[in-house]
């Protein structure tokens, strides 16, 4: 009987031994698991995170391609109402110049055809013989037209020294503007710079985008602010074309 007991408690020991052992093995698998399991969640958590970063970065420069779409939009907008005035006040000075030059040629013929009445009438041969009184007021009024024919002269040459003083002026070299607007139909820019920067019409300036040169544009008009430049024919690589952003630039012509 004590044997049996016996044996039953080596058993039970035994049992009881196999059981821990099998029990702590679970035990070191179920950490290890837990530690892959935490590595795992380690590795999910940084790419949230990374994955939330880029995402914010991508809004940030949303928000900035929208903002310069708006600017753009903005200075698209500007240099168009600069070319309509622009167009407007070409057109005015264009239409002066040549209400100018007609008033200018009808005075002329004004005073030539009072010079022939006072030639007509201060001749002996006349018949009857010149009123004193009407060849007076005739004089009177070649010379009215004389000073007429002297101040409009004068005011053409004021304009012309003016224009000339302007043509001469010296652009500086190394002014930098950029392009606000094209227009590919007719071939020309506007740009950022005008007479306030010294610009001057004829002047060319060439076209830079990255660091690069593209090509030239030539100044055909000045605003106080902004001015209109034709695009320099053939001076673009083959399928290039100027766009708004660009950058211009003057560089002074070499002095020989």
């Amino acid at each position: 009987m004590a044997k049996n007991l016996l044996f039953a408690a080596i058993g039970i020991s035994l049992i009881t031994a196999f059981l821990g052992f099998m029990n702590h093995g679970t035990l070191e698998q179920t950490k290890h698991n837990l530690a892959d399991t935490q590595a795992t969640l380690d590795a999910k958590q940084k790419s949230l995170n990374d994955t939330t970063k880029a995402l914010a970065a991508s809004r940030d420069e949303t928000k900035a391609a929208q903002t310069q779409q708006q600017q753009t939009a903005a200075d698209l907008s500007t240099a168009q109402t600069a070319l309509a005035a622009t167009k407007s006040q070409l057109d005015t000075a264009t239409k002066a110049a040549a209400d100018k030059d007609t008033q200018l040629s009808q005075l002329k013929d004004e005073n030539d055809q009072l010079k022939q009445q006072i030639a007509t009438v201060s001749n002996p041969s006349s018949t009857p013989g010149p009123d004193p009184a009407h060849v007076q007021e005739l004089e009177a009024l070649v010379s009215s037209q004389q000073q007429k024919i002297k101040d409009a002269e004068s005011q053409l040459d004021t304009y012309k020294q003016k224009e000339d003083k302007r043509q001469k002026k010296l652009m500086q070299a190394g002014l930098e503007g950029r392009v606000l607007a094209v227009n590919p139909a007719w071939n020309f820019v506007v740009l950022s710079l005008g007479d306030r920067q010294g610009v001057v019409n004829n002047a060319e300036l060439l076209i830079k985008r990255d660091g690069q040169y593209l090509g030239k544009v030539r100044i055909t008009s000045v605003e106080p602010s902004t001015s209109i430049a034709d695009i320099v024919a053939n001076s673009l690589p083959p399928g290039v074309a100027v766009q708004p952003g660009d950058n211009v630039i003057y560089q002074a012509p070499s002095q020989d």
